[in-house]
């Protein structure tokens, strides 16, 4: 019987084939042929980790480089303007910005943005804060940090009229 040649064999499969000798060897014309095939690995993205349920499809986008999400006075102040509007954190992703940057918008379900702390700039916008822009189909707020804002009560009023408008 006829041996079958490694141009037989790729027309009867699909995919990688590897010839061995019977010795137990690789063939070394095969080995240089199946080190150009294999490909570097590509790299895993960032697995978003995020604060919250996401049940009605709210990012909030936080920067915080000393705690994983928020510390105990933003998140007060955070969560009490969710109650204000009708909202509690299962309605809401909370994400740091400082650990996944801007690599979160394609790994989560979102309608609405509002971003505290960063500069429109970051993501693409040109806009300022306060001011609801419409964004890669959804709606973007952005507005000083929450520290800012829980000493300034012009910058909540600011706030507050704004997600009035974003969730009218």
């Amino acid at each position: 019987m006829e041996e079958l040649t490694k141009e037989d064999l790729r027309m009867l499969f699909e995919g990688e084939i590897y010839l061995i000798k019977e010795d137990g060897n690789e063939s070394p014309m095969l080995t240089s042929e199946v080190a150009s095939i294999i490909e570097e690995p590509t790299p895993k993205p960032l697995q978003l980790a995020y604060k919250g349920g996401n049940a009605k499809r709210i990012a909030l986008i936080i920067s915080n480089d000393a705690d994983e999400f928020l510390n105990a006075s933003d998140e007060t102040l955070l969560l009490n303007i969710l109650k204000a509007i009708g909202l509690s954190l299962e309605d809401v992703a909370i994400i740091n910005h400082h650990s996944i940057g801007t690599d979160w918008q394609e790994q989560i379900d979102f309608s609405k943005a509002i971003v505290f702390g960063i500069l429109p700039s970051t993501y693409g916008l040109t806009t300022d804060n306060y001011i609801i822009q419409h964004h890669k189909e959804a709606k973007w707020l952005f507005s000083d940090s929450l520290f800012a804002l829980a000493n300034d009560k012009v910058l909540k009023g600011k706030l507050w009229v704004e997600i009035q408008k974003l969730f009218a």
